[in-house]
């Protein structure tokens, strides 16, 4: 199957430079697609936009209009995701990180259904962040701009661990609904906790000694993130997923068994 992602990745840079010209400080790659587990067919592409001061209604207008007409044809499966930083922000880190604005497939709709209330209201702080820029300076690409070490300051550990830990917060009602995900993802976060690895969803199934009772579970998330098996035809056993969410935020501090 060909790929639409070199496609993609020029068009970004090509549209976000014609948008903000000197305002543009760089594009930065992180999450699945520099972690070696990015696939089209279950992935979202990762990305962040470095500038020099906060984009106005007009860049955003168009910068939204872009993503729409122009790279979400190209885009894989799960769509695009992407914050716009200030510069003074990426060097100076705080947590949560301020964000000057954002988008992702989860936020299509609301735009679709109100653009201007959209452009005006998205922005804000992201306990994400921690998590992404820190993937970012162990893993991350420079699509176009000065280095990751020029650009980002360092982000405490501390930092990150409040961010995953956050992300799977609601893990035990969230297995139900994103199996796969929630499954892959708890494993991620017991691998940082034993070995402090930062690893992708997928390399988190081989970190971290997982029991065997769950190693069943396990390869049924890894196959259906892999593409080998199609999510929503595994039966997932209900009862099993809620277990083994219970069981692993246990086994994190997170919550009692």
């Amino acid at each position: 199957m060909m790929t639409s992602t070199p496609r993609l990745l020029q068009a970004i840079q090509q549209t976000t430079t014609a948008i903000l010209k000197t305002n543009l400080v760089g594009i930065y790659l992180h999450g699945s697609y520099v972690l070696g587990s990015y696939n089209e067919q279950v992935s979202d592409l990762d990305y962040l936009i470095v500038v020099r001061r906060s984009l106005t209604l007009a860049e955003k207008r168009q910068l939204m209009t872009a993503t729409i007409t122009q790279l979400w044809p190209l885009a894989p499966h799960k769509g695009l995701e992407f914050h716009v930083l200030l510069l003074s922000a990426t060097q100076h880190f705080a947590h949560p990180c301020p964000f000057d604005f954002h988008f992702s497939k989860y936020h299509y709709e609301h735009y679709q259904q109100a653009p201007l209330a959209y452009l005006k209201t998205m922005h804000g702080t992201d306990p994400d962040l921690a998590a992404h820029l820190t993937i970012l300076q162990a893993a991350g690409q420079v699509l176009l701009g000065p280095a990751i070490t020029t650009v980002f300051g360092p982000i405490p550990a501390v930092a990150y661990w409040d961010s995953i830990k956050s992300d799977i917060a609601n893990a035990e009602t969230a297995i139900v609904q994103l199996p796969m995900y929630t499954v892959l993802n708890l494993c991620r976060v017991r691998a940082y906790q034993q070995d402090q690895l930062i690893i992708s969803k997928q390399a988190g199934v081989n970190g971290g000694q997982l029991p065997t009772q769950w190693h069943p579970l396990i390869r049924q998330a890894s196959a259906a993130y892999a593409g080998q098996q199609d999510e929503q035809v595994i039966r997932w056993s209900r009862p099993n997923l809620v277990a083994f969410a219970r069981i692993m935020l246990a086994e994190l501090g997170l919550k009692s068994e």
